[in-house]
């Protein structure tokens, strides 16, 4: 029995060794995946369409075997292959090649181990639209107008099916934002005729019954229910007995509810009880949340183009004076520039801790003479010091922001009213040349543009285009510690300046990967700034444009790129002002290659380039700042936070390179929050 039983446990063992050892014979890492005859398409995106993948850069998996950073590695499948082959085909149809044709081959080396995987692609003619029919919606010819630009094909363009399928998701959208609620996107039969190339497409609706509200029925929860009346949902929902059911209205109207910030949770939505008659009732479901807030924050953000941290309190009062008014009292206390404090940095500049305290009433009214239009009013205060210079800031802005169609081409529209002061110290080593100065600023201006971006925190498609123009009449005065010196200067001690502002920033998002990971990403910069009366000493140095750190040209510290002739404060020189004031004209852009190579973590490759000038005059080439570097990005569900490393690649400043300066004092560290642009 010892003896069978010994027999039996060395077969097991036996058995065992075989098969690891069988398992790691057959593992052979896929070093690379090859494409031959796709003219049509890169290698990268048919590499994104398949299942096999090629194994990680060494580091990669070398980073992988101890920490939970870094990639495994992939191994070749040959299982894999026919599945690839279905995901090829299936991916060159909905582009319009219904007659690819793939085939593969591969290598192993058994020396080291790795795989070799080739496919060959006979991409074949491609397809245009040919007959387009949409059937059932000819009763709707009043919506011909709306849903003709997605129904209407060109008959030269290539046959895409996702460029189909959004066009029909649009004519849905159209459907139910006119009382078609039950509205149903069928089917489309296509229809491929081989001797002409052409995709005949037969397209299937079901619109149904057309809906109108019949009633309007609120259900309400939470701690503050019974504070928050019907009457005053009914008004911010905008939604009236009678009307015909539409989606994009119930959805605006559940944006304005969420704006009031009554409410935990809020959802609109329409039900059919009969299904024989076209009326249903409209349903508002909230959770009122509780009225009063006291909360304590730490924080980090990117005032002043620095990365800053913090901690605060704030106090909260929601329906305030009823109207869903919000009243916000706030208080903070921050350390700006926070990587170049001496902490951690032993530079000369970084030798004063540049702190700030800020308190600020803020009432917000959700809705301001119309449904339409939100407003916000703001009183603040702020002191501050930028390297030996101390601040203080104060003031207040009126903001109204437009409810703007969403699908128009300018769908952003807030104007404001802002009333500033600001008021600094100078200190000389000549005591007789100290100076205070204060500038009194009132400014209109508006924000105008157009946004298309898809996500706010990674967007890998659409646009932003924001314009800002304001007009502002502002006043400084300046006082020394002897008056006389004014005098024997022939400055007056205040003085009346009037000047425009405009501005325009672009920033365009491609996804260059079918899963949208990967993203190249471009922004461009100008503003300019005009004086009307009196000279360009005039304007604020808190109103002028500065470039360099988180957000601009990363090679450089935050107010590191002003202009090179200094402007003089009424006449009054003082070599001491570093940084304080930057130009009139700015100009800067960047190009960026952004990858998420996990949901919560990604990298960014980036070239900035800019400059400020005083006047549009000075402007050169030459002169522009040119950076680069990489960084390194955490994305949380409320923001994403990033860490970049840019080099100075040219420093107009010395008409230098990046090769011809030391190291260490080649590049610049900076945090921030949310992507660079």
């Amino acid at each position: 029995m010892k003896q069978f039983l010994a027999t039996f446990f060395i077969t097991i063992l036996f058995s065992f060794n075989c098969i690891a050892y069988g398992q790691g014979e057959d593992l052979y890492e896929l070093s690379s995946i090859n494409f031959e005859g796709n003219d049509e398409f890169s290698d990268a995106e048919l590499k994104e369409v398949i299942q096999s993948k090629e194994t990680p850069f060494w580091l990669l998996k070398f980073l992988y075997s101890f920490t939970p950073v870094g990639s495994p590695p992939n191994y070749f499948d040959s299982t894999a292959i026919t599945v690839d082959i279905v995901s090829l085909k299936s991916f060159y149809s909905v582009n319009g090649f219904f007659n690819a044709d793939i085939s593969y081959s591969y290598n192993l080396d058994r020396s080291s181990k790795s795989a070799e995987l080739n496919y060959k692609i006979s991409e074949g003619n491609s397809f245009t639209y040919g007959d387009v029919n949409v059937r059932g919606l000819e009763n709707l010819n009043y919506l011909k107008v709306q849903i003709g630009p997605y129904t209407d094909f060109p008959k030269y363009e290539m046959f895409n099916q996702d460029k189909l399928t959004n066009n029909m998701n649009k004519v849905l959208s159209i459907l139910r934002d006119n009382g078609f609620m039950l509205a149903t996107f069928d089917s489309t039969i296509i229809t491929i005729d081989t001797l002409k190339y052409k995709a005949n497409l037969d397209i299937y609706f079901t619109p149904r019954n057309r809906y109108s509200y019949n009633k309007i029925v609120i259900k309400k929860s939470g701690p503050g229910s019974e504070l928050v009346s019907d009457d005053l949902i009914k008004y911010v929902t905008n939604i009236e007995v009678g009307q015909i059911y539409n989606e994009d209205e119930i959805a605006k109207s559940r944006l304005r509810l969420a704006r009031t910030g009554l409410f935990n949770t809020i959802n609109l939505k329409g039900e059919v009880n009969d299904t024989v008659g076209n009326k249903l009732p409209l349903y508002i479901i909230g959770n009122v949340g509780i009225l009063n807030e006291l909360s304590p924050e730490v924080f980090i953000d990117n005032e002043f183009n620095t990365s800053n941290v913090g901690v605060g309190l704030s106090y909260i009062r929601k329906n305030f004076f009823g109207d869903a008014r919000k009243l916000t009292l706030s208080t903070k206390f921050k350390v700006n520039d926070i990587q170049n404090v001496k902490l951690f940095s032993s530079s000369a500049r970084d030798s004063t801790l540049q702190t700030q305290v800020d308190l600020s009433l803020l009432l917000e009214q959700p809705f301001f003479f119309s449904r339409r239009i939100s407003a916000s009013l703001e009183a603040y205060y702020k002191t501050y010091n930028i390297s030996f210079t101390p601040f203080d800031n104060e003031g207040g802005k009126l903001r109204l922001a437009f409810d703007m169609p969403t699908h128009t081409f300018v769908n952003l529209l807030n104007p404001y009213l802002t009333f500033d002061i600001l008021g600094y110290d100078v200190r000389s080593s000549n005591e007789l040349l100290n100076y205070s100065q204060r500038s009194t600023t009132a400014i209109f201006g508006t924000d105008l543009g157009s946004t298309t971006a898809n996500n706010l925190f990674y967007p890998f498609q659409g646009y932003n285009l924001i314009q800002v123009v304001e007009m502002a009449l502002t006043r400084t005065k300046i006082t020394t510690n002897n008056g006389l010196i004014l005098d024997s200067l022939g400055v007056k001690e205040d003085a009346v300046g009037l000047y425009y502002k405009l501005q325009a920033s672009f920033s365009k998002y491609f996804s260059v990967s079918r899963d949208n990971n990967t993203v190249a990403a471009i922004k461009f910069k100008i503003g300019y700034i005009q004086t009307f009366v009196g000279g360009d000493e005039l304007i604020p140095p808190n109103q002028t444009f500065f470039a360099g750190g988180a957000n601009s040209v990363r090679g450089w510290k935050a107010r590191g790129l002003v202009p090179e002739d200094k402007i003089n404060f009424i006449g009054v020189t003082n070599p001491n002002e570093v940084n304080i004031r930057g130009g009139t004209f700015i100009v800067e852009g960047s190009f960026e290659y952004r990858r998420k190579f996990h949901p919560e973590f990604g990298y960014a490759l980036f070239i900035d380039y800019g400059n400020t000038w005083n006047s549009y005059k000075n402007f050169q080439f030459k002169q522009f700042a040119v950076a680069t570097g990489f960084g390194i990005r955490y994305y949380t569900t409320f923001a994403p936070f990033r860490v970049d490393i840019g080099w100075k690649m040219w420093d107009p400043a010395n008409q230098i390179t990046l090769f011809e300066r030391p190291f260490w004092q080649a590049f610049e560290f900076h945090f921030g929050i949310g992507e660079a642009f």
